[in-house]
């Protein structure tokens, strides 16, 4: 049965192994990927790790030094180590990496944005008026 469940990810031609230390591995888990690793490994089959953590970090995510360093010298031996660097693509369209324009409506600070756009797209019905000590309701 382990064999069968290992099967699935050591014979495929290529496997990817997403964001590596979002979550916390357990120690079953660990093991198991370092199986999975040493055999795609043996069998020169193709590999593609991502990551936000550098590789020094992995011990704490994988419960060992000694298990991530083994699983690191299998990926690096025959691999390659890209660093991307820049904006995340899922919040580009905010332009965090741009200077923000000063414009009139930040005149009493900053305002919280919650959409991507700058402006509002549908602009409040009323105009903004400062609070004479009443409410309507």
């Amino acid at each position: 049965m382990a064999h069968q469940a290992l099967a699935t990810y050591t014979h495929p031609a290529l496997l990817v192994v997403d964001e590596v230390g979002y979550l916390t591995y357990g120690t079953d888990a660990a093991n198991v990927l370092f199986h999975v690793v040493n055999d795609r490994h043996e069998h020169q089959r193709a590999m593609i790790f991502t990551t936000n953590k550098p590789l020094t970090a992995w011990g704490r995510v994988l419960h060992g030094d000694d298990l991530a360093q083994a699983i690191v010298d299998r990926i690096l031996e025959r691999g390659r180590l890209l660093a991307l660097d820049g904006p995340s693509v899922r919040t580009r369209h905010l332009r965090l990496d741009e200077p923000a324009p000063v414009s009139s409506n930040q005149a009493d600070g900053d305002l919280a944005r919650i959409s991507g756009t700058r402006a509002p797209e549908l602009p409040e019905p009323t105009p903004r008026r400062r609070s004479t000590g009443s409410a309507a309701v």
